[in-house]
């Protein structure tokens, strides 16, 4: 067993017995989902966490990354992460259908990020491209939402890096 232990039971509470999202649920602009669609969606995400996404932790907590050519070198730990999320469709989650994705409502989307974020905080900096995506493309220019779709087509990530 990893390092990761969630607490899905307490995230379904919140969402669907406190905030009552299942309301909001088969309504525009969510008329293509329902309960049991993000409770399964939910659990799936929470085993990826568990499991393929915790697996680079301790690797990507204590790798040094190095910069070649002007690229960054990933440990094969981590792009494995990576491609695990990308393979279930996982890092368009919450993205609008023009970039291949599709809208969970905000509270949904957030309490996947938190999954993953407790499960690979250093993971979660690479998703950050499609979460960027989707504000260019919702609240961006003609231009940048055409970058949008650039950074969804090429598997754009970002990253941060600081010191205290």
């Amino acid at each position: 067993m990893g390092h990761y232990l969630s607490n899905l039971r307490d995230i379904e509470f919140n969402l669907f017995e406190v905030h009552r999202i299942q309301e909001r649920l088969g309504q525009p602009p969510f008329t293509e989902l329902d309960e049991d669609t993000m409770r399964a969606a939910l659990a799936e995400i929470e085993r990826l966490a568990r499991t393929q996404w915790a697996a680079s932790f301790v690797v990507a907590d204590r790798t040094e990354l190095v910069l070649e050519d002007g690229e960054v070198v990933l440990p094969d730990e981590i792009k494995a992460s990576l491609a695990a999320l990308r393979a279930g469709g996982w890092d368009r989650f919450g993205l609008p259908e023009e970039l291949g994705g599709f809208r969970v409502p905000r509270a949904v989307f957030w309490a996947v990020q938190e999954m993953l974020l407790g499960a690979n905080p250093t993971a979660v900096f690479y998703t950050s491209g499609p979460l960027f995506a989707g504000l260019l493309n919702d609240e961006g220019t003609p231009e940048q939402q055409r970058m949008a779709a650039l950074m969804i087509e090429r598997g754009w990530a970002g990253s941060m890096v600081l010191t205290e």
